[in-house]
Protein backbone atom coordinates (compact mmCIF):
# COMPACT_ATOMS: atom_id res chain seq x y z
CA UNK A 1 0.00 0.00 0.00
CA UNK A 2 1.43 3.38 -0.98
CA UNK A 3 2.01 6.11 1.57
CA UNK A 4 -0.22 9.17 1.19
CA UNK A 5 1.60 12.45 0.53
CA UNK A 6 2.10 14.82 3.44
CA UNK A 7 -0.54 17.56 3.78
CA UNK A 8 0.46 20.74 1.93
CA UNK A 9 2.55 23.25 3.83
CA UNK A 10 1.07 26.64 4.51
CA UNK A 11 2.68 29.65 2.83
CA UNK A 12 4.38 30.54 6.12
CA UNK A 13 5.63 26.99 6.70
CA UNK A 14 7.03 26.79 3.17
CA UNK A 15 8.78 30.14 3.55
CA UNK A 16 10.30 29.04 6.87
CA UNK A 17 11.52 25.77 5.35
CA UNK A 18 13.10 27.65 2.44
CA UNK A 19 14.85 30.05 4.82
CA UNK A 20 16.27 27.05 6.68
CA UNK A 21 17.72 25.80 3.39
CA UNK A 22 19.37 29.17 2.84
CA UNK A 23 20.99 29.04 6.27
CA UNK A 24 22.30 25.47 5.78
CA UNK A 25 20.09 23.97 8.47
CA UNK A 26 21.26 20.30 8.46
CA UNK A 27 17.70 18.95 8.82
CA UNK A 28 16.12 21.20 6.17
CA UNK A 29 16.96 18.94 3.16
CA UNK A 30 15.29 15.88 4.65
CA UNK A 31 12.29 17.95 5.76
CA UNK A 32 11.97 19.34 2.24
CA UNK A 33 12.03 15.83 0.76
CA UNK A 34 9.44 14.55 3.23
CA UNK A 35 7.16 17.53 2.57
CA UNK A 36 7.33 17.53 -1.22
CA UNK A 37 8.69 14.34 -2.78
CA UNK A 38 5.48 12.30 -2.71
CA UNK A 39 3.38 15.33 -3.64
CA UNK A 40 5.57 16.12 -6.66
CA UNK A 41 5.61 12.49 -7.77
CA UNK A 42 1.82 12.20 -7.61
CA UNK A 43 1.39 15.48 -9.48
CA UNK A 44 3.66 14.32 -12.31
CA UNK A 45 1.92 10.95 -12.52
CA UNK A 46 -1.48 12.62 -12.63
CA UNK A 47 -0.63 15.01 -15.46
CA UNK A 48 1.71 12.92 -17.63
CA UNK A 49 1.22 9.53 -19.28
CA UNK A 50 4.63 8.16 -18.32
CA UNK A 51 6.25 5.55 -16.11
CA UNK A 52 5.64 6.40 -12.41
CA UNK A 53 9.28 5.53 -11.65
CA UNK A 54 10.38 8.25 -14.06
CA UNK A 55 8.07 10.67 -12.27
CA UNK A 56 9.60 9.75 -8.91
CA UNK A 57 13.11 10.22 -10.32
CA UNK A 58 12.24 13.63 -11.77
CA UNK A 59 10.65 14.74 -8.50
CA UNK A 60 13.76 13.71 -6.60
CA UNK A 61 16.01 15.57 -9.03
CA UNK A 62 13.97 18.76 -8.63
CA UNK A 63 14.23 18.60 -4.85
CA UNK A 64 17.92 17.78 -4.95
CA UNK A 65 18.56 20.72 -7.30
CA UNK A 66 16.90 23.12 -4.87
CA UNK A 67 18.87 21.66 -1.95
CA UNK A 68 22.12 22.23 -3.83
CA UNK A 69 21.24 25.72 -5.08
CA UNK A 70 18.40 27.18 -2.99
CA UNK A 71 18.92 30.69 -4.36
CA UNK A 72 17.54 29.59 -7.74
CA UNK A 73 14.09 29.93 -6.18
CA UNK A 74 12.57 33.41 -5.80
CA UNK A 75 9.72 33.36 -3.24
CA UNK A 76 8.46 36.69 -4.54
CA UNK A 77 7.59 35.19 -7.93
CA UNK A 78 5.77 31.98 -7.02
CA UNK A 79 5.06 29.55 -4.22
CA UNK A 80 7.62 26.86 -3.39
CA UNK A 81 5.32 24.10 -4.62
CA UNK A 82 4.74 25.80 -7.97
CA UNK A 83 8.50 26.26 -8.41
CA UNK A 84 9.18 22.61 -7.62
CA UNK A 85 6.45 21.44 -10.01
CA UNK A 86 7.87 23.45 -12.88
CA UNK A 87 11.37 22.22 -12.06
CA UNK A 88 10.22 18.60 -11.79
CA UNK A 89 8.39 18.82 -15.10
CA UNK A 90 11.56 20.07 -16.77
CA UNK A 91 13.57 17.25 -15.18
CA UNK A 92 11.02 14.71 -16.42
CA UNK A 93 11.29 16.03 -19.98
CA UNK A 94 15.09 15.90 -19.79
CA UNK A 95 14.97 12.36 -18.44
CA UNK A 96 12.78 11.15 -21.27
CA UNK A 97 14.77 13.07 -23.87
CA UNK A 98 17.98 11.36 -22.73
CA UNK A 99 16.36 7.99 -23.39
CA UNK A 100 14.60 8.90 -26.63
CA UNK A 101 16.45 6.12 -28.48
CA UNK A 102 13.72 3.81 -27.18
CA UNK A 103 10.45 4.04 -29.06
CA UNK A 104 8.42 3.80 -25.89
CA UNK A 105 10.34 6.72 -24.41
CA UNK A 106 9.70 8.76 -27.54
CA UNK A 107 5.99 8.12 -27.15
CA UNK A 108 6.21 9.07 -23.47
CA UNK A 109 8.05 12.27 -24.34
CA UNK A 110 5.24 13.32 -26.65
CA UNK A 111 2.78 12.70 -23.82
CA UNK A 112 4.55 15.06 -21.43
CA UNK A 113 2.74 18.32 -21.90
CA UNK A 114 0.79 20.71 -19.75
CA UNK A 115 -2.95 20.12 -19.84
CA UNK A 116 -5.22 23.15 -19.86
CA UNK A 117 -5.90 22.65 -16.17
CA UNK A 118 -2.20 22.42 -15.30
CA UNK A 119 -1.39 25.48 -17.36
CA UNK A 120 -4.16 27.37 -15.63
CA UNK A 121 -2.72 26.33 -12.27
CA UNK A 122 0.78 27.48 -13.10
CA UNK A 123 -0.56 30.87 -14.21
CA UNK A 124 -2.79 31.32 -11.22
CA UNK A 125 -2.95 28.52 -8.68
CA UNK A 126 -5.53 30.22 -6.52
CA UNK A 127 -7.98 30.49 -9.44
CA UNK A 128 -8.00 26.78 -10.23
CA UNK A 129 -11.11 25.18 -8.64
CA UNK A 130 -9.78 21.67 -9.27
CA UNK A 131 -6.59 22.41 -7.34
CA UNK A 132 -8.44 24.06 -4.46
CA UNK A 133 -10.79 21.07 -4.15
CA UNK A 134 -7.87 18.65 -4.26
CA UNK A 135 -6.08 20.55 -1.52
CA UNK A 136 -9.16 20.69 0.70
CA UNK A 137 -9.70 16.96 0.35
CA UNK A 138 -6.11 16.20 1.32
CA UNK A 139 -6.30 18.57 4.27
CA UNK A 140 -9.35 16.65 5.50
CA UNK A 141 -7.40 13.38 5.68
CA UNK A 142 -6.40 12.61 9.24
CA UNK A 143 -2.78 11.52 9.52
CA UNK A 144 -2.03 8.46 11.65
CA UNK A 145 0.66 9.18 14.22
CA UNK A 146 3.51 6.64 14.21
CA UNK A 147 4.17 4.70 17.44
CA UNK A 148 6.55 6.44 19.85
CA UNK A 149 10.23 5.53 19.69
CA UNK A 150 11.53 4.18 23.03
CA UNK A 151 14.16 6.35 24.70
CA UNK A 152 16.47 3.35 24.95
CA UNK A 153 16.46 3.13 21.14
CA UNK A 154 17.06 6.84 20.63
CA UNK A 155 19.94 6.97 23.10
CA UNK A 156 23.28 7.31 21.38
CA UNK A 157 21.88 7.88 17.89
CA UNK A 158 23.31 10.59 15.69
CA UNK A 159 20.96 13.28 14.39
CA UNK A 160 20.94 11.59 10.99
CA UNK A 161 20.16 8.16 12.45
CA UNK A 162 17.33 9.61 14.53
CA UNK A 163 15.82 11.10 11.39
CA UNK A 164 16.09 7.76 9.59
CA UNK A 165 14.39 6.01 12.49
CA UNK A 166 11.59 8.57 12.34
CA UNK A 167 11.18 7.92 8.61
CA UNK A 168 11.04 4.17 9.27
CA UNK A 169 8.26 4.75 11.79
CA UNK A 170 6.42 6.82 9.16
CA UNK A 171 6.77 3.87 6.74
CA UNK A 172 8.69 5.93 4.23
CA UNK A 173 9.84 3.73 1.34
CA UNK A 174 11.86 5.97 -0.97
CA UNK A 175 15.63 5.57 -0.87
CA UNK A 176 16.12 9.20 -1.88
CA UNK A 177 14.39 10.51 1.26
CA UNK A 178 16.64 8.40 3.48
CA UNK A 179 19.70 9.45 1.50
CA UNK A 180 18.90 13.11 2.08
CA UNK A 181 18.38 12.45 5.79
CA UNK A 182 21.78 10.76 5.97
CA UNK A 183 23.50 13.47 3.97
CA UNK A 184 24.54 11.08 1.19
CA UNK A 185 22.33 12.35 -1.64
CA UNK A 186 25.50 13.14 -3.60
CA UNK A 187 26.39 9.42 -3.70
CA UNK A 188 25.50 7.31 -6.73
CA UNK A 189 22.10 5.64 -6.52
CA UNK A 190 23.66 2.21 -5.94
CA UNK A 191 25.81 3.59 -3.11
CA UNK A 192 22.76 5.30 -1.62
CA UNK A 193 20.78 2.04 -1.65
CA UNK A 194 23.61 0.13 -0.01
CA UNK A 195 24.20 2.66 2.78
CA UNK A 196 20.50 3.30 3.41
CA UNK A 197 19.85 -0.44 3.70
CA UNK A 198 22.76 -0.86 6.10
CA UNK A 199 21.53 1.91 8.41
CA UNK A 200 17.86 0.88 8.21
CA UNK A 201 18.63 -2.77 8.97
CA UNK A 202 20.73 -1.82 11.99
CA UNK A 203 18.08 0.53 13.37
CA UNK A 204 15.26 -1.95 12.78
CA UNK A 205 17.16 -4.65 14.67
CA UNK A 206 17.77 -2.24 17.53
CA UNK A 207 14.09 -1.37 17.62
CA UNK A 208 13.06 -5.04 17.49
CA UNK A 209 15.41 -5.99 20.33
CA UNK A 210 13.98 -3.26 22.54
CA UNK A 211 10.39 -4.22 21.83
CA UNK A 212 11.14 -7.91 22.44
CA UNK A 213 12.68 -7.15 25.84
CA UNK A 214 9.56 -5.15 26.79
CA UNK A 215 7.22 -8.07 26.04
Amino acid sequence: MSVSPSPPLSTEEARTLYERLLTDDPTAPSDLAVAYLDRLTEWLIKHNRVDPDDCATAAGEAILALIRKPKTYNPERQTLEVYLRISALGDLKNLLRSERRHSKRRADWEAVELSSEVGKYLRDEEANPEFILEQRQKEAVTAVDPPPIPESVQAGLTQEEAKVLELIQMRERKTFVYAVALGISHFSFEEQKKEVKRVKDRLKKRLERTRSSDD
